[in-house]
């Protein structure tokens, strides 16, 4: 089913957030389903489904893939090859900036972050780095108050801006690694990089992320938070196992002042409340609804919380 499809989601809707599952499909030996949402929180507030019988989407996305050999060992190499964490901790930063050709319906708005923007990024990444990694209230071990920032971003133009500003306004800042990927992810050669960078941002002790121009989510953010609980790749190097959620902030020059914001690690599902109650509203209640009220579709600006901007 698709998410734009109102009937056939109402359908959906019935069949995975309201019907005995078992038995709707009992005589079925084989079901699969197609779908561009994530629908796993519909399937968490069936009334059918046993508490906590759907795991979390990094669960299940272990369950359903690992990166290629080719990627991890990318990123392991790399990982080695600059001590990544040994010394001190390590800041990743994730801009999302508009690429060439891309679909940017209410995504990036330009290929870099503009002045005003940087500022408030040096300004939130130094927010993270007191809160989360400083000597005072952090919970990393090291006490030399210096820090690795690691960049990545879908444009060359947004990385060099960024490592710019961060070297002229972040104390502390040790140095700035990056893995100069191809970022043509339609290639081979792209993809494994992309995987490579995912993997070495799920390393880090804390992400700052930033879509320039939006507050929009950040697929690639979701995915290197998903790969935090798989350490397979890594099994030669303890020093990189990782089994915490790593602490998310998100800058935007949407949501209100100061705009530095914790922001929630887990996949969200896509707002689908517009098709209406017509639709949404099924045999055991608005499923729409139901799922709301777990916190799971809280896009853009909802579900984030404001960090003061003094570092207080």
């Amino acid at each position: 089913f698709h998410m734009m499809n109102s009937e056939k989601l109402g359908e959906a809707l019935e069949l995975l957030g309201c019907s005995d599952l078992r038995a709707e499909l009992a005589d079925k030996r084989v079901v699969t389903v197609s779908s561009n949402l994530f629908f796993a929180p519909v399937l968490a507030v069936n009334p059918h489904t046993p508490p906590d019988a759907v795991p979390g989407f990094p669960e299940l996305l272990r369950n359903l893939l690992r990166p290629s050999e080719a990627a991890a060992r990318r990123a392991l190499d790399f990982a080695r090859s600059v001590s990544w964490g040994r010394d001190v901790p390590v800041v990743a930063i994730h801009i999302r900036a508009r690429e060439e050709g891309e679909d940017n319906d209410d995504w990036p708005t330009a290929t870099s972050p503009n002045r005003g923007l940087l500022e408030k990024l040096a300004a939130c990444v130094q927010i993270a780095v007191s809160k989360e990694i400083g000597s005072t209230g952090g919970w990393w071990p090291f006490q030399s108050g210096q820090w690795d920032a690691y960049i990545a971003s879908t444009t060359e133009a947004a990385r060099s801006a960024v490592e710019e500003t961060l070297k002229s306004k972040a104390p502390g800042l040790r140095r700035v690694l990056q893995l100069k990927p191809l970022l043509n992810r339609r290639v081979a050669q792209g993809a494994e990089d992309a995987m490579a960078e995912a993997l070495l941002i799920s390393r880090a002790s804390v992400l700052v992320r930033l879509v320039v121009g939006t507050s929009g989510f950040s697929t690639f953010a979701y995915l290197s938070n998903a790969l935090r609980i798989q350490n397979e790749w890594v099994a030669s190097e303890p020093s990189l196992h990782r089994s915490t959620a790593m602490p998310n902030f998100l800058v935007t020059e949407d949501c209100g002042p100061g705009r530095c914001f914790m922001a929630p690690t887990d996949v969200r599902m896509a707002s689908i409340g517009w098709h209406g109650p017509k639709y949404t509203r099924r045999s055991c209640g608005d499923v729409v609804q139901n799922v709301e009220r777990k916190g799971t579709s809280q896009l853009g600006c909802r579900g984030l919380r404001p960090v003061d901007t003094t570092g207080e």
